[in-house]
């Protein structure tokens, strides 16, 4: 019996080594002086590795997917009174397009990990999508939504607990 605890132990462990990536929506306007559009944005964060690891955007002026990683600029916890009210991911780019996700942290209680409260941030005083050719920028408006996703466990996982289970059955009938 403690081989079979020990066994779903470690097949939980491996299993929620994904929970570390955390996804988030972008579903608002894009704007600058001269023009607004409608947005649809998904991004991707890891927590454990502590950055942005991809991000899928369309829009009229933008359309982009990207992979990668971006660590965030200062990865410092939010604290009290003396703490850090701003962060950001570091900009990254796809072709002529690049993308700076610049983060005000008022909202954030003391203590809270920014990874699991993007969606308490603001991205909408600096977080934009700039034309590099052209210089046209345009600034995110509104907050990302955390998208509840459910984890599922890795196959080896799976099967690694199936050959554990297998095996405390096979051993009680050996002894009866």
């Amino acid at each position: 019996m403690k081989k079979f605890v020990l066994l779903a132990l470690m097949t939980w462990f491996s299993a929620s080594t994904h929970a570390a990536i955390i996804t988030y929506a972008y579903l608002d306007r894009i704007e600058n002086p001269s023009s607004s559009h409608e947005a649809i944005g998904i991004f991707k964060v890891d927590s454990a590795r502590r950055g942005l690891i991809s991000a899928q955007f369309e829009s009229e002026p933008a359309t982009f997917e990207w992979e990668g990683f971006s660590p965030l600029m200062y990865d410092q916890p939010v604290a009290g009174a003396d703490g850090l009210y701003e962060n950001g991911f570091e900009p990254f780019g796809v072709d002529a397009l690049s993308c700076f996700l610049y983060l005000d942290l008022f909202s954030l209680a003391a203590g809270e990990d920014i990874f699991h409260n993007l969606d308490k941030t603001y991205p909408n005083e600096g977080a934009y999508i700039e034309n590099l050719g052209s210089g046209e920028a345009f600034y995110l408006m509104g907050r990302l939504t955390k998208v509840s996703t459910v984890e599922v466990p890795e196959p080896s996982s799976l099967a690694l607990l199936g050959l554990g289970v297998l095996g405390v059955v096979l051993a009680r009938r050996r002894q009866a």
